[in-house]
């Protein structure tokens, strides 16, 4: 984990993305980091984004492929070259279901995801 910057204002631990898709207005990518907070995510080609705006989307985990995706609105708090960063908004159950068994797989393994 990368040391944080002194403006960085997340209390929530970042974990990388790999093996989690996110789709929303038409674009498709792999999250480049998550926390039960939010995301770091690709900004999509073409697609104009600014901070404030708020965004439905919908998150699949390849790790998990038995869950179902998680749909969400989240509300875009940075956009710094060609990534945005997502705070959710009032995040459902499936979502943090999806959020708390991929950090858990990182931390614990696929064979104890929930580290018992």
């Amino acid at each position: 984990m990368s040391k944080p910057t002194k403006n960085d204002r997340r209390f929530d631990d970042r974990h990388v993305g790999t093996g989690l898709v996110t789709r929303f207005e038409g674009h498709e990518f792999e999250v480049l980091d998550i926390s039960i907070g939010g995301m770091k995510v690709p900004v999509p080609a073409g697609t104009r984004v600014w901070k404030g705006l708020e965004v439905d989307f919908e998150l699949d985990s390849t790790n998990w492929p038995d869950m179902r995706s998680a749909k969400g609105k989240a509300e875009i708090r940075a956009v710094v070259g060609d990534w945005m960063a997502l705070q959710f908004v009032r995040p459902s159950y499936d979502l943090m279901k999806m959020v708390s068994r991929h950090v858990a797989t990182l931390i614990w393994g696929s064979d104890k995801p929930y580290g018992y």
